[in-house]
């Protein structure tokens, strides 16, 4: 969620837009968060981690976001977001998808082992810009927040660049994705209930400290993530044969293959269903225009009442030919109804 930063959490505490939507951060001050067109690689809002202190080499802060659906295990999932750092510690800066929450958590967030570190895409230079970082991550399925960081074990004493803020050495992060490789797996419909959820804690600074501290020794409950979900998509062709000669009725043969369709898609468990109405590119474009729109509503006023799933109707006209338009043949096919069932496996 908010993986540009580009949504603002309003910290309860100050009042104040301290701090991105839904990512907190294990400093309780607002020195990860900043606005700043200029210097981001999409937006206006990105934000910084520290990498050291001058002086304490072993300062450091994580950063972490729930997911938004459960993963599945054993599937591929890309991750993918902008990285800048003029300091050259990049081997421990890591990615570690964790089933609890680690800002309640006993042990340190340091100690923890993450699955990706940021140095295995190889072509990372040491320069001061935005490069892109593409990484790919096999679930186990227990997967419920993610965090980044710099993992070492002894900390740093840089010696590249200077300190950005206050002493401190930062890596800078922007626009972060986490997209399924498999183009058939859709976010859980769970998803805007959870962002919700996150987009309304506000606690930051000494509240979430004290949240920390309490929940430390007390930790709250966590509910289960919704797995994604894997979706097929049947389609039907309904043919121009099938309505009446430049009309949008249906024929009698019409109803006879959406009742076979209808049977079975019974025994499916069917997300939503679009219909999108094809004309030829012969004639009026409006007229056309207008007789897609019709031949779509028309199928779907036929299906509505045997489904529970939302129907989405579009016309198109002659817009997306399927065959040629200079012969009959082509015209003929191009003449059609388009129904997708968006099928959940």
């Amino acid at each position: 969620m908010n993986g540009g930063f580009e949504d603002e959490n309003i910290c309860a505490e100050y009042q104040k837009n301290c701090a991105p939507e839904g990512w907190i951060s294990t400093s309780l001050y607002a020195d990860y968060y900043f606005d700043d067109a200029a210097h981001a690689a999409e937006g206006r809002h990105f934000t910084g981690l520290v990498l050291g202190n001058k002086d304490r080499p072993q300062l450091r802060n994580f950063l972490r976001t729930r997911l938004l659906c459960g993963l599945r295990g054993g599937e591929k999932y890309k991750l993918q977001f902008y990285f800048r750092s003029t300091h050259n510690v990049f081997d421990s800066i890591g990615i570690y998808f964790s089933s609890k929450d680690f800002l309640y958590q006993k042990e340190r967030i340091a100690a923890s082992r993450p699955q990706l570190f940021i140095r295995s895409d190889t072509a990372l230079k040491l320069v001061d810009d935005w490069q892109k970082i593409t990484l790919v991550y096999t679930a186990t399925g227990e997967e419920r927040f993610l965090n980044i960081g710099d993992f070492s074990s002894r900390g740093h004493e840089i010696k590249t660049g200077y300190p950005e803020i206050k002493g401190n050495y930062y890596f800078f992060l922007d626009d972060f994705s986490l997209t399924p490789l498999n183009p058939s797996e859709k976010l859980c419909s769970d998803a805007d209930k959870v962002k919700e959820e996150e987009y309304a804690f506000d606690a930051r600074h000494d509240k979430l400290d004290r949240l920390i501290y309490y929940y430390t020794k007390n930790p709250p409950p966590l509910e289960p993530l919704s797995k994604t979900i894997l979706q097929r998509i049947d389609t039907l062709v309904i043919p121009d044969v099938l309505f009446a000669t430049n009309s949008y009725a249906l024929t009698a043969s019409a109803n006879v293959v959406l009742d076979n369709f209808l049977r079975k898609a019974m025994a499916l468990q069917v997300d939503s269903v679009v219909v999108e109405g094809h004309t030829d590119s012969q004639g009026n474009s409006g007229l056309n225009q207008k007789l897609s729109e019709n031949r779509a509503a028309s199928v779907a006023r036929y299906l509505q009442p045997h489904l529970a799933a939302p129907i989405v109707t579009r016309g198109w006209a002659s817009n997306k030919p399927v065959a040629d338009n200079r012969s009959v043949a082509g015209r003929q096919q191009n003449r059609r109804v388009e129904i997708y069932f968006y099928v959940r496996e």
